[in-house]
């Protein structure tokens, strides 16, 4: 052995080391680290994801805050609500929807200026052979009207807007309440089902005999997948493709007949997909009130007595907590 002493440091020197080799992982270890990591990010993944559906929730809520309080200064300045749509004379012309008459009120005012609803009617720019210009308008997308969570796109294709589908118009996720408890068809052809908004409604808050803060004005619909390759169908903005037919009035408008996030098409009717509310925040949907407060109703809700009573405007029923 080698020793050389400088002052008070000694150095030795062992025969035969190999002073070039260095400690480093083995392979057992690797792995066990990269297991580790792996078991960490498993645990993670679900509260990241649960933190996004949070915040998507959150913003959903907000839209449709906005929606309300679009919908209350437009009673403010025409002393009425909207219509559920304009009803044509023609019972198989398009027309538009609750959606189009709020838009100056959500920040959209130079869209609606563009469509000039009334002049023209939508029957004469939703046509077969349609400017560019008319059909960028009704194909544009309104953020306020997008839950972030769906997955629909921005241009409608998942449902047909009219039996005469000229091209596909601008997705919407909110959709206005036109009553429960009576037959689907009711909503057509201008019928009044007990709720907010129909046909050239024009209802005013004083025809809520209920109150505002018991009745329903706007849910959601997703474009979610279905059993068997349908889907939930979303919604549009735009207005309804023709008010004789219940699948075109429910392009914007629905109906508590239809239970919340119930995929129809799993118990055989397939049909009923795209006029219900659903929504692909976990277990209910979000729901905005006549008073513009928002609620988040569960799937589980009573349907036959709570979700109907809420949305009916004038039934006198009593609700329970929801």
């Amino acid at each position: 052995m080698l020793f050389i002493q400088y002052g008070a440091v000694r150095f030795y020197d062992a025969p035969g080391k190999d002073k070039s080799v260095k400690s480093g992982f083995t392979l057992v270890e690797l792995l066990v680290v990269i297991a580790i990591i792996g078991v960490l990010i498993a645990l993670l993944l679900p509260a990241v994801q649960q933190a996004r559906e949070a915040a998507r929730r959150m913003q959903c809520s907000n839209n449709l805050k906005q929606v309300g309080l679009a919908i209350h200064n437009y009673h403010d300045t025409f002393l009425a609500l909207p219509a559920g749509y304009v009803r044509d004379s023609s019972s198989t012309s398009p027309s538009y929807g609750w959606g189009t008459a709020i838009l100056p009120f959500l920040e959209q005012r130079a869209l609606y200026d563009a469509l000039s609803p009334g002049n023209p009617p939508l029957k004469d720019i939703y046509v077969s052979s349609p400017t560019d210009a008319n059909r960028e308008l009704l194909q544009t997308r309104v953020d306020g009207y997008r839950c972030p969570s769906d997955v629909a796109p921005d241009i409608n294709n998942l449902k047909d807007f009219s039996n005469t589908n000229h091209f596909d118009v601008a997705t919407s996720n909110y959709v206005a309440m036109g009553g429960g408890g009576t037959p689907v068809e009711t909503l057509t052809n201008n019928n009044d089902a007990g709720g907010s908004f129909f046909g050239n409604s024009f209802l005013g808050f004083r025809d809520i005999t209920d109150g505002t803060t018991n009745t329903l004005f706007v849910t959601e619909r997703d474009g979610g997948p279905a059993e068997g390759g349908n889907t939930f169908g979303a919604a549009v903005w735009v207005g309804i493709g023709r008010r004789d037919s219940a699948g075109y009035v429910y392009r914007t408008l629905t109906h508590a007949t239809f239970r919340i996030n119930l995929d129809y098409a799993s118990v055989g009717q397939s049909g009923n997909l795209g006029k219900g509310t659903s929504s692909l925040h976990p277990g209910g949907v979000q729901a905005l009130l006549g008073d513009g407060s928002v609620r988040f109703l569960q799937e589980t809700i009573a349907h036959d007595t709570t979700f109907q009573y809420l949305a009916t405007r004038a039934d006198g029923q009593v609700l329970q907590e929801f």
